[in-house]
């Protein structure tokens, strides 16, 4: 076994990565975060994408530099991608930090390739902190397939042979079931895993999976569960949309829930139509409610009447709480807080 590798590395760079190892669940078996065993797994997942960029960069630049004498051409192309590289980390802010890792069985093979065969005029600790800027310049979606590669291709190789597959999470087992898709959040956070089986839709992050195994069974998806699924997708992935959930949502907005709506993008739904203040939506009742819970008596949801009713009862247990504590306070009228007011 390899000893420790040092990297120097920016240290916002570096909090992306400790986020990412938290945010896509490799973890030990405390449940805390494994950082030594998430930057192994971005190296065997990423090192091969990541050196062919840079061979297709080094390809580009040399037939720029093709004009230039032959025994300058190598030299001057390497000079270009240096300057390129630092040009693409000085565009990341804050000061450098040092951490180590240690490389384990898993990743030997590739650091070991990557020593022997990919280094060329450059140390260790360079190319690794290149290829950890690299992986950090992308939005978190690509990220989590990458750190979820393995699982991401099996999903995929699933969908594209049209056959069943058994997930193994945490606690639980899915047996069997036949996989739609794989989408991402309309905000850019998570990617989501879309299936279904004889009993149920089924929709789970794509980095708490623990393991996926194909089976030979045929993928069973009507075109009812196809059309949910869609619609899931186009509303957000990570909502769940039942078989029953057919009705438009109503929802009516004051001035200042006209304003918040504007202003509070996280989880917003996408209005089908609109009449005046009246927006409709076609998601699903979890996505309406959980995103205008933050709207309070400026958005009020009047269709369907199930919807209404959970609202009703979420703002009515939450005032008795509300009431009780405040009966504990003696607090002077002059210093209640004034409503807010649209400006």
């Amino acid at each position: 076994m390899q000893d420790k590798i040092k990297v120097s590395i920016q240290k916002s760079v570096l909090e992306t990565l400790k986020a990412d190892c938290r945010n896509f669940n490799i973890l030990k078996t405390d449940n805390t975060p494994n950082f030594n065993s998430f930057i192994n797994t971005l190296i065997v997942n990423y090192y091969e994408t990541f050196t062919a960029s840079e061979e297709n960069l080094h390809d580009e630049i040399s037939k720029i530099v093709e004009t230039l004498p032959e025994r300058y051409q190598e030299q001057v192309s390497s000079a270009f991608i240096k300057i390129i590289g630092k040009r693409e980390q000085s565009t990341i802010e804050g000061s450098n930090v040092t951490f180590s890792f240690k490389p384990t069985k898993q990743s030997e093979k590739a650091i070991s390739f990557i020593q022997n065969v990919i280094l060329s005029n450059e140390s260790l600790s360079s190319f690794y902190r290149r290829m950890f800027v690299s992986y950090a310049s992308h939005p978190q979606p690509q990220r989590e397939l990458i750190i979820c590669k393995d699982n991401y291709d099996l999903l995929q190789k699933a969908i594209k042979k049209g056959v069943q597959v058994c997930i193994t999470l945490q606690k639980d087992c899915i047996k069997s079931t036949s996989v739609y898709a794989i989408a991402p959040a309309k905000e850019e956070l998570y990617n989501y895993v879309l299936s279904a089986n004889e009993n149920a839709l089924i929709t789970l992050r794509l980095a708490k999976i623990k393991s996926v195994s194909l089976l030979s069974k045929k993928t069973a998806i009507t075109k009812e569960v196809q059309a949910i699924f869609e619609r899931q997708i186009r509303c957000g992935a990570q909502y769940p949309i039942s078989k029953n959930e057919n009705e438009l949502i109503k929802v009516v907005l004051s001035p200042k829930g006209l304003y918040l709506f504007q202003k509070i993008y996280l989880y917003r739904p996408t209005p089908v139509k609109i009449e005046d203040n009246v927006y409709y939506f076609d998601c699903s009742i979890n996505q309406a409610t959980h995103y205008f819970k933050r709207f309070g008596v400026d958005a009020i949801i009047v269709e369907p009447a199930n919807a209404t009713l959970l609202m009703a009862n979420y703002y009515a247990g939450a005032a008795r709480k509300y009431s009780k504590a405040a009966s504990q306070h003696d607090i002077p009228k002059q210093n209640t807080i004034k409503p807010f007011r649209q400006r």
